[in-house]
């Protein structure tokens, strides 16, 4: 693993685990074991940390949830948005599950660093367009509202989650999405 990752992996792990207002640039040079010259060297200012930890989650979850979907069959598009459904259940359950990096984001130093904005929203609007292509393989018309709906839904599960993995109970989130695709479908 080069120097650049080291320092990438353990932003990561620490900007997931707190937030990104409380961890210094000194303390993930320390624990990523790289003198300061080499820090700066790859990031000038935290703000250039945080976008490039954001591109890399963005990396990460999307071949996480392509490696989850690849297992589904690939024309039975209704089981690949239940697959979503599920992958994100188990991130909940993960021991290094503490919200959203994205929406932690976006709540904390949007402001601060403008320039997050664009890697904090890449992955929704990449997971947006996942969703709507399923549901027009779906025969939708115009999936675009429902697939931005599914989005707002897993959102709002990841916040729910966050605060207390154990109440969000996926079947039942997954049923009243499947009974609005299946309304959609009925009115095509």
């Amino acid at each position: 693993m080069s120097k650049k990752e080291d320092i990438i992996t353990t932003a990561l792990r620490l900007f997931n685990s707190h937030s990104y207002n409380s961890v210094g640039v000194d303390r993930i040079i320390s624990e990523s074991g790289v003198a300061k010259m080499t820090f700066y060297k790859y990031f000038p200012s935290k703000e250039k940390l945080i976008e490039e930890c954001l591109l890399q989650r963005n990396t990460d979850l999307q071949t996480s949830l392509n490696t989850a979907l690849a297992k589904c069959d690939p024309a039975d598009h209704l089981a690949q948005i239940r697959a979503i459904f599920k992958w994100y259940d188990s991130w909940f359950h993960t021991d290094d599950f503490n919200g959203c990096m994205f929406q932690k984001a976006v709540e904390e130093v949007i402001k601060i660093y403008p320039s997050t904005l664009k890697p904090a929203t890449q992955y929704k609007v990449w997971l947006t367009a996942l969703v709507q292509n399923l549901l027009s393989n779906l025969d939708i018309p115009n999936p675009t509202h429902l697939a931005t709906l599914i989005v707002s839904i897993l959102d709002g599960m990841t916040i729910q989650a966050h605060v207390n993995k154990d109440s969000v109970q996926i079947d039942e989130y997954w049923s009243r999405v499947e009974h609005l695709i299946n309304f959609e479908k009925e009115l095509a």
